[in-house]
């Protein structure tokens, strides 16, 4: 089992492209893969961001984008001292071209993904990239893992649910509708005080942000529509790299469903599983029951 490294040890990917939705989704293949990533949607954002985290390791650019291409931002990159010249660049490109290639011989860069890519060619790309950073700065090749909390929160929301059995003898016969809209009325209580208690009190150490997503997502099912990976993470009560790792892991606790648009590879949907979404009727037919008793 891989262990924590410290703080300071830990390094960082900043993906920068134009296109949101882009960057959300290679976020989300990051970190998945248990990379600590970042994005940023412009030239200037990304070399904003390199300036500020000394722990960025590795930029995946884009190259065209508004304002400044990504061979300039990354031309920039490099002439930030010594961690700009370790610093792992990787290009993506949707139109390839022969002047951009000689820029990337120039700049060193690791690699040249034309669009589309798979999603494992760029982490193969990015984790050989990661490795070479580390091998010119000295360090040893660990990733940030920490989950342990929330698999922890998960179980705990878990065994407070009561069996299907249970829930039939103790709730009160009434019909189906009505039981929906109470249900509603019960998880928006429930999101409320989550959103109340975060103002309060420090959400660095009373937060539990893969608790809040799945009650978001639950109220957004309720109402009919249906969001995007990267929506879901926008009402996050935590930062977007965050709430993407504890949406992979509630994806690998078969308590989210994934589904890539047929449209738009680019854009994933994520809904209740079955499994989730049983027990959270069940948890939420009880606390109205304790309610009205």
């Amino acid at each position: 089992m891989q262990q924590d490294q410290k703080a300071e040890d830990r390094v960082k990917i900043l993906v920068v492209d134009d296109d949101e939705s882009a960057v959300e989704e290679l976020l989300f293949a990051l970190c998945a893969a248990g990379f600590d990533a970042v994005g940023a949607y412009s030239a200037a954002q990304g070399l904003k961001s390199f300036l500020r985290d000394d722990r960025i390791a590795v930029v995946v650019s884009d190259i065209r984008m508004p304002g400044q291409d990504g061979i300039g931002f990354l031309q920039k990159v490099r002439r930030c001292g010594d961690r700009g010249a370790a610093c792992g660049l990787i290009i993506m490109t949707g139109s390839p071209e022969v002047a951009n290639a000689i820029a990337a011989i120039d700049l060193r860069v690791a690699k040249y993904l034309p669009k589309p890519f798979e999603p494992d060619e760029a982490l193969a790309a990015v984790a050989a990239a990661v490795s070479a950073y580390r091998k010119a700065i000295g360090t040893v090749d660990t990733r940030d893992l920490n989950v342990s909390t929330l698999r922890a929160l998960l179980d705990a929301s878990s065994s407070a649910v009561i069996s299907p059995q249970m829930a039939e003898d103790d709730i009160d016969a009434v019909g189906s509708e009505a039981r929906d809209q109470q249900r509603a009325e019960t998880l928006k209580l429930m999101l409320y005080s989550q959103k109340l208690r975060s103002d309060l009190l420090p959400l660095d150490i009373f937060g539990d942000p893969a608790w809040s997503i799945l009650l978001e997502l639950a109220l957004i099912e309720r109402s009919g529509k249906r969001t995007s990976v990267s929506g879901l993470t926008m009402t996050a009560p935590t930062s977007r790299t965050t709430a993407l790792r504890r949406i992979q892991d509630m994806v690998e606790a078969d308590l989210i469903v994934r589904h890539e648009d047929p449209h738009d590879r680019r854009r994933s949907y994520v809904e209740l599983s079955s499994n989730a979404r049983g027990r959270l009727n069940q948890l939420l037919d009880r606390i109205s029951k304790d309610q009205s008793s």
